[in-house]
C-alpha cells in the first residue's frame, strides 16, 4: 500500500505542476493578439465627418451663378425664367414679401402666389435688377443656405434676405424678403452653418 501511495502522491504533483506551468502560457500569447488590434488611429479614418464630401465653393458659385440668372431675367420681367429659378410647390416657406406696392407691407406665400405677384407688380415697375451679395450661408448637408445682399431696381433699393434650398442638384430660390427685416424675421438666419462668405453686419 506505502509504494502505491507514494506513486499516486508523484503523479498528482507531475499534473499540477503541468496545469501550474500551462496557465501562465495563455495570458502572453493574449497580449499579443490583441495589441495589433487596437491602434488609436482607427477609430478618426472610420468616423464620417458630415459635409467632408461637400465641395462647398463650387455650391457658393451655384448660388451666385443662380442669382445671376434671378437679377437678369428680373429686370428683363422674364416671368418663365423667373418661375425655373424659384421652389415648386404651395407650402407656405415659399414666399416673397416686400413694400412695392405703395409702400405697404406684403407677404406673398406659396409658387403661384409668388408668380402672380411678380407678374402684378411687373405692370407697375421696371428696370435693372442688381443684387450686390455680402452674405452666404451653406448647411452642412449642402443642401440650405442663406444669402444677404442690396438690391437695386430701377428706382427701388434696399437690403434683401433670402433662403434657397436644394432641388435635386440645382440651388432654387425658396424666399426672399426684400425689407431686410423690417417687418419682423421672415427668413430666419442659419444656426452653426458650416460653410459662410461674408458676416451678417448688426441691424
Amino acid at each position: 500500500m506505502k509504494p502505491k501511495a507514494i506513486c499516486y502522491f508523484i503523479i498528482m504533483l507531475f499534473v499540477t505542476g503541468m496545469i501550474a506551468c500551462g496557465g501562465d502560457d495563455p495570458e502572453p500569447e493574449s497580449t499579443e493578439t490583441q495589441t495589433p488590434t487596437t491602434t488609436a488611429s482607427q477609430p478618426a479614418e472610420e468616423t464620417p465627418t458630415v459635409g467632408r464630401d461637400i465641395d462647398f465653393a463650387a455650391e457658393e458659385q451655384a448660388i451666385r451663378d443662380l442669382y445671376a440668372v434671378y437679377t437678369v431675367a428680373h429686370g428683363d420681367k422674364d416671368e418663365d425664367t423667373l418661375t425655373e429659378v424659384w421652389l415648386s410647390g404651395e407650402s407656405k416657406d415659399i414666399f416673397t414679401a416686400w413694400t412695392f406696392w405703395a409702400g405697404t407691407f406684403e407677404k406673398n406665400e406659396g409658387g403661384k402666389a409668388v408668380s402672380k405677384a411678380w407678374a402684378g407688380i411687373f405692370r407697375l415697375r421696371g428696370g435693372k435688377m442688381e443684387v450686390d451679395i455680402t452674405y452666404i450661408a451653406i448647411d452642412s448637408r449642402g443642401k440650405e443656405a442663406i444669402l444677404r445682399g442690396a438690391y437695386k431696381w430701377g428706382n427701388q433699393g434696399g437690403d434683401l434676405i433670402s433662403a434657397l434650398k436644394k432641388d435635386g442638384t440645382d440651388w432654387k430660390i425658396r424666399a426672399i424678403d426684400y425689407t431686410g427685416g423690417k417687418h419682423g424675421k421672415q427668413v430666419k438666419d442659419m444656426v452653426n452653418p458650416a460653410h459662410t462668405f461674408g458676416e451678417i453686419e448688426e441691424e
